[in-house]
């Protein structure tokens, strides 16, 4: 959430100095362009807060990272494939749902959605820190997934099996789903780990020049 994203992120920022910031994780799609695996830079970022019955265009917060993306990608990524470019929108709380996660996509015009991004270009911008988001879709905009898998995707796999344990014991039904979302947290992950792999062997041949 905001609080805690910033809070770690001032913390980073004070504590090492970083010469740049990367918030790289997970996203929910808001198009369909965006599917499980896919990884984005994102050069816009848009946030919402408080209850969604709040989340209007009149009270979005909005960055542009397009300048930042563009140099990005001409000093480290070059013309490589691998990675597309779009916006992302920070939300308080986990869409779970299909028909909002539709909403989003068409109301502010993004392709994902998260719950940090936004937040931590904050404070990067605090701090005159050059800051990129990337992200890794998780879940496709045309699927909805149980609630709880937002409070558990980044947290070990002794809390995600307990969990799943926990919801399966209710939902019986929903065990065909949890299969294909588990598969979509390795595919996500792989391609997160992948990119950001490039991303540091690129930077470091940049450094040596």
């Amino acid at each position: 959430g905001k609080e805690r994203s910033q809070e770690l992120s001032r913390l980073m920022a004070e504590r090492f100095k970083p010469d740049m910031m990367i918030s790289a994780g997970f996203a929910g799609g808001a198009s369909e362009d965006a599917t499980p695996g896919d990884v984005f830079l994102c050069d816009r970022l848009v946030a919402v807060d408080g209850s969604p019955f709040l989340w209007g265009k009149e009270e979005a917060f909005e960055s542009s990272s397009v300048e930042m993306v563009q140099r990005f990608r001409q000093a480290i990524l070059g013309d490589r494939s691998g990675y597309q470019v779009g916006s992302c929108i920070t939300v308080p709380k986990f869409v779970s749902n299909r028909s909002m996660k539709e909403w989003l996509g068409n109301t502010f015009n993004v392709k994902l959605i998260d719950m940090e991004s936004y937040w931590v270009s904050e404070v990067a911008a605090s701090f005159r820190i050059p800051f990129l988001t990337v992200r890794a879709v998780l879940d496709p905009v045309d699927q909805s997934v149980p609630r709880f898998i937002g409070e558990t995707v980044d947290k070990g796999m002794a809390v995600r099996t307990l969990r799943s344990v926990a919801h399966l014991a209710t939902n019986p039904t929903d065990a065909p789903q949890l299969i294909r979302l588990s598969r979509q947290v390795s595919v996500a992950r792989a391609a997160l780990t992948q990119f950001l792999d490039k991303i540091v062997a690129a930077r470091t041949i940049s450094d040596r020049r």
